[in-house]
């Protein structure tokens, strides 16, 4: 598995019962993972999360120190589109989706942050 620099990579196990009930999700966006690493920036407080599955503007996570799950739409933050859910701790995790060979995702504190962010990658 490859961790992404920057990021928690805390490893779970999915509960092989919350697969089974979001892999029949109607318009569900992913196939569910047997096993996910935590999406959020290394060093975060509180509990690790990674998504399971997505429909329309809802996303189910998995959070844990112990195994749960929660719904909660994604983070849109300033417009961007961050790879965490809505009230997530630390830095936005964003990907820019009219760029069709971003060079991204970026830890960024704001959309001034990722703007100077890809202004470097760009002259870099």
């Amino acid at each position: 598995m490859i961790m992404e620099e920057g990021g928690c990579g805390a490893w779970q196990r999915v509960p092989e019962d919350i697969v089974m009930r979001l892999d029949d999700v109607p318009g569900a966006a992913y196939e569910v993972p047997s096993e996910v690493t935590c999406g959020l920036q290394e060093g975060h407080p509180d509990s690790h999360m990674a998504v399971l599955q997505g429909w329309g503007n809802e996303e189910v996570w998995l959070s844990w120190s112990a195994p749960r799950t929660v719904t909660a739409p994604g983070c849109r933050a300033e417009g961007m589109t961050c790879l965490l859910p809505t009230g997530h701790q630390g830095h936005h995790h964003v990907i820019m989706t009219d760029m069709v060979e971003d060079e991204g995702p970026y830890w960024v504190a704001d959309r001034a942050d990722l703007e100077a962010r890809r202004a470097g990658v760009a002259k870099g």
